[in-house]
């Protein structure tokens, strides 16, 4: 007797698991990657400039905030790209937790708790996205045979 698509093994593309989780890495990659390409769309030094004015408060110097905002929407556009994709998902997650550590740093710093919440939940879904890479059967990952990523 036939297993039901959401049975079978959980080596298989066609599991649940599976499905689920390359929805899961695609949701967050698109979130994560348009947050960048949007950014660069509408002028990185826009983006910046505003993010060195909203940092101002702290003792964190302009040109560091105005050079980490520049690299920033490179990155999360980076890390969106190779989340949709499925290349490299294992140090795409690994970047997008140091952004997150990193953007959770600048948020506190301007005492931005509600945000700050907001940058955690990316790290916990970022967390759930790593800790269940097994089921990364949809991917280039999976069709190149890394084991690795």
């Amino acid at each position: 007797m036939e297993k039901a698509i959401g049975l079978l093994d959980q080596n298989d593309w066609r599991s649940d698991a599976s499905i689920a989780y390359a929805t899961l890495r695609l949701t967050l990659g698109v979130n994560i990657g348009l947050r960048g390409i949007v950014r660069i769309a509408h002028g990185s030094a826009a983006f910046a400039d505003g993010i060195v004015k909203q940092m101002q408060p702290t003792v964190l110097p302009p040109s560091l905030v105005y050079a980490f905002a520049v690299t920033l929407i490179w990155v999360e556009s980076a890390v969106g790209l190779m989340l949709i994709a499925g290349f490299q998902t294992r140090l795409a997650l690994i970047v997008g937790g140091l952004m997150m550590t990193l953007l959770t740093f600048g948020t506190m710093q301007i005492e931005n708790f509600q945000n700050a919440w907001l940058q955690l939940t990316y790290a916990l879904v970022i967390f759930v996205v790593f800790v269940c890479r097994k089921w990364n059967l949809i991917s280039l990952d999976a069709l190149m045979g890394s084991k690795r990523s």
